[in-house]
């Protein structure tokens, strides 16, 4: 139980290094030159707000610091899922010890999240 209450620190503590974020997507585009060849990058914004595909152009001086935001939002959401991961382990493994605890109870059986595979 320590390991996972200390997992779970070291889960909140990367979680507080994540200082920036943003919703969304960047891509580059190149775009056919006159003449042959490409121009750009050309970096393009996409979010979904309020059920709607949301694009913006943005300058290539502010795609590196765009991309680094949408990258620790995606990392956060991860360290976050992970964190939800450990804490149902600690619930149920609280829950079990509790119920080992009472020599009369019943045994509470978590539903399987999992189908049967078809035979």
């Amino acid at each position: 139980m320590k390991s996972l209450q200390a997992q779970r620190d070291q889960l909140l503590h990367q979680m507080g290094q994540c200082t920036t974020m943003e919703y969304g997507t960047l891509k580059a585009e190149h775009r056919p030159a006159q003449g042959g060849g490409t121009t750009g990058p050309y970096y393009k914004h996409q979010v979904w707000e309020q059920g709607k595909n949301l694009s913006q152009r943005i300058p290539a001086l502010d795609a590196s610091a765009l991309q680094d935001a949408i990258t620790q939002r995606q990392r956060f959401e991860q360290l976050a899922r992970d964190f939800i991961d450990l804490t149902v382990q600690m619930t149920r493994r609280q829950h079990d010890s509790d119920a080992d605890a009472k020599k009369n109870a019943s045994r509470w059986q978590r539903p399987s999240l999992r189908k049967p595979k078809p035979s």
